[in-house]
């Protein structure tokens, strides 16, 4: 035990008071004349033992009752333990949680208000002298510094609600970076917040803390919430004048039954379609929305629903492309290949164009999206760095061997790309076995896939070695387990290696039922695909081609008033734009370059919030617990007043009012034995 102020203890002294009393005994005595002095005498005696008895009882209980006073008045407190507040200038750290789900109520009103309300009391509790830190999820360069309490109060009163979503782990690590050039003794850390299940990430938390943290938890009284999730198009590409089939994801985060609910499409400001929906309590429900793309290059719209008190996340925004073909360029090894033309050639939706071996354009490269390497006996050097570039900078690449083909050039090729290898010329047949239905090429392809279904066979094949951490993915398997048909992650790019070329020597797969679907796919997911949206906040980048200008040309991003440069990479021939520290609102955007407008953009709020489920006090001290997290604790801020709490947590445990209660109890103890004892 210790105490706050032991100066108090000198006034221990006053216990001399009742002593000296009790010594003297300032008291006048009466002379009786009794005639018969026996039995006076043993009256006296009798008297004599219980009085002694009641003063010296009397003279213990006052002792006592003066003792517990100054005590209480030395504020007396079991110490917390070794990061207990000592004498000198505090550093206080202080985190207002004020993201979306903060808009919720409970029995104070606005999360946010009540937040604001106990950083408020937190600075009541420290003097005008000591340092605060105000920490938000925006991280704003002025709450990057150390303030007066006096400033702390002024932008407590300036905190306003964020699209931004933080951890308890990102802001307890910045935290620690802003503090570290302190002194490390009289801080303290506090974090007020709601402890959302989906954002705190404190079973993230793998450190002690400094600080030692405090969490403050704050509870809504309803958390029920109807959301637009996510959306996403059927096809990758759009055309002119076909259909565009969206669908869309809501969800159901609380625990009642929604009928008849409608939902609406907007396309370029207008309404284009209504449909209703049925959702299960914590359930989902996905709906196809259907509507004739326009002949605008670029598309925006949004889908909405209606749902109280949470609205941020009642309107989803998407962006497209239309397309008008897609460009495709064939390099031949042995002339033009009958199956790539009639596939590629003939169809109006891809810009098909060839090249023979021994006339390369390779500056016709970066305006293509797919390319296809066909029947190369060898590959020349610098037909290899050409290739290896153009996956670099997000193209795609589809490889058939050549009938004699020389294994080492195109393992060279394989090498740079980080595909498996050609191993040999295998010439014993084999027929393909397995179909990887879940490949994303495959979506939407088949409706029912017979147990007995039809595959490609081959007479002879190049065997392609699948080594250990080999990052490919088979379309198409052998029966003995090798690939017959695989794709590759290299870099922004993808790479599709067959082992056999087209050739009816070799197998049928070029005339199989596959051959269309399998490349027609290719095409349509190769190059760079727009996301339908970027999220707010996040570090989502927009990939285009690099634009070669003069330079009065920029890039900006503009909706309405708002006009940026966004943050920009260069990436081989493309280029790379960041946005998450310059958009705060959601809604649709434009890029330009100069004046000319070169992609549309829709932003939206993070879903995480969406999920308003939060940790209950209880389940919070579990976790840490679970985590052996001893520097953290948790501040249940509707049981006592937070001053109170505060105060325990800094200096320990108060015991001044146990001390004034047992104070009390022995003086009213002394009263009752001065009144009773007779």
């Amino acid at each position: 035990m210790a105490f706050a102020f032991p100066g108090f203890l000198f006034a221990l002294f006053a216990i001399s008071i009742p002593v000296i009393i009790h010594l003297f005994r300032f008291r006048k005595f009466r002379t009786v004349y009794f005639p018969n002095i026996a039995f006076l005498r043993q009256l006296s005696e009798a008297s004599d033992k219980e009085s002694r008895i009641k003063h010296l009882l009397v003279l213990l209980i006052r002792i006592m009752a003066i003792a517990l006073l100054v005590m209480a008045f030395a504020r007396p407190y079991i110490p917390a333990g070794d990061d207990e507040m000592g004498p000198g200038v505090n550093t206080v750290g202080v985190y207002i949680d004020n993201s979306f789900s903060m808009n919720a109520l409970s029995e104070q009103g606005r999360l946010l208000d009540e937040a604001r309300s106990r950083a408020l009391e937190i600075a009541a509790m420290y003097g005008p002298a000591d340092n605060f830190l105000l920490l938000t999820n925006d991280f704003e360069g002025r709450h990057q510094r150390l303030v007066s309490r006096e400033e702390f109060i002024n932008m407590i009163y300036e905190v306003t609600l964020s699209a931004r979503v933080r951890t308890i782990k990102e802001v307890m690590i910045r935290k620690q970076e802003l503090l570290s050039l302190e002194p490390q003794i009289n801080q303290r850390a506090y974090y007020i917040s709601d402890f959302q299940k989906s954002t705190s990430g404190l079973d993230q938390l793998d450190f002690e803390p400094r600080p030692p943290a405090y969490l403050i938890h704050l509870q809504a009284r309803q958390r029920d919430n109807v959301f637009v999730d996510s959306l996403w198009l059927e096809s990758p590409v759009i055309l002119g004048g076909q259909p565009v089939i969206m669908n869309v994801r809501i969800r159901n985060d609380g625990s009642q039954l929604l009928e008849n609910q409608a939902i609406r499409l907007f396309v370029e400001g207008q309404q284009r379609t209504v449909a209703s929906y049925r959702i299960e309590p914590w359930g989902e429900k996905i709906i196809e929305l259907t509507w004739p793309a326009g002949s605008q290059s670029y598309q925006q719209g949004h889908v909405e629903i209606s749902d109280y008190p949470v609205t941020f996340d009642d309107r989803l925004y998407f962006s497209y492309a239309v397309t008008s073909e897609i460009p495709v360029l064939g390099l031949e090894g042995s002339g033009r290949n009958p199956y790539l033309f009639a596939l590629f050639g003939r169809d109006a939706l891809f810009n098909y164009t060839s090249m023979p071996a021994f006339n390369i354009d390779y500056s016709a490269f970066p305006l293509q999206r797919l390319i296809v390497l066909d029947a190369f006996d060898r590959i020349p050097g610098g037909l290899i760095a050409g290739l290896q570039s153009f996956v670099k900078d997000g193209g795609s690449l589809v490889v058939f061997p050549g009938k004699q083909s020389d294994i080492a050039s195109y393992n060279d090729l394989f090498r740079g790309l980080g595909v498996d290898a050609y191993a040999r010329l295998d010439t014993t047949g084999m027929r393909v076995s397995s179909l990887n239905e879940l490949h994303p090429l495959f979506e939407g392809v088949f409706e029912h896939i017979p147990d007995n279904i039809d595959l490609p066979v081959a007479s002879k094949y190049y065997a392609i070695s699948r080594p250990l951490g080999s990052m490919g993915e088979d379309l198409l398997q052998f029966l003995n387990g090798l690939p017959f048909f695989a794709s590759y992650p290299s870099d922004a790019g993808q790479v599709f290696v067959s082992a056999v070329p087209l050739d009816n020597s070799f197998s049928n797969f070029q005339r199989h039922s596959l051959f269309v679907p399998i490349m027609a796919n290719i095409a349509l997911h190769s190059g760079y695909i727009q996301p339908v949206y970027h999220t707010v906040g996040t570090g989502q980048p927009l990939v285009l081609p690099l634009r070669e200008s003069p330079s009065d040309r920029i890039y900006s991003l503009r909706k309405d008033e708002f006009d940026v440069i966004p943050g920009q990479r260069h990436s081989g021939r493309r280029m790379q734009f960041f946005f998450h520290d310059q958009i705060e609102e959601d809604g649709h955007y434009n890029l330009f370059f100069g004046e000319e407008k070169i992609a549309a953009l829709s932003f939206n709020y993070d879903r995480r919030e969406s999920w308003l489920e939060a940790h209950t006090t209880d389940a919070l001290e579990e976790l840490l617990a679970n985590r052996g997290l001893s520097s953290v604790q948790v501040v249940d801020a509707g049981e006592k007043p937070l001053d109170r709490v505060i105060m325990e947590l800094g200096m320990g445990k108060q015991l001044w009012r146990l001390f004034l209660m047992l104070a009390l109890v022995f003086l009213l103890i002394e009263v009752f034995i001065l009144r009773f004892w007779k």
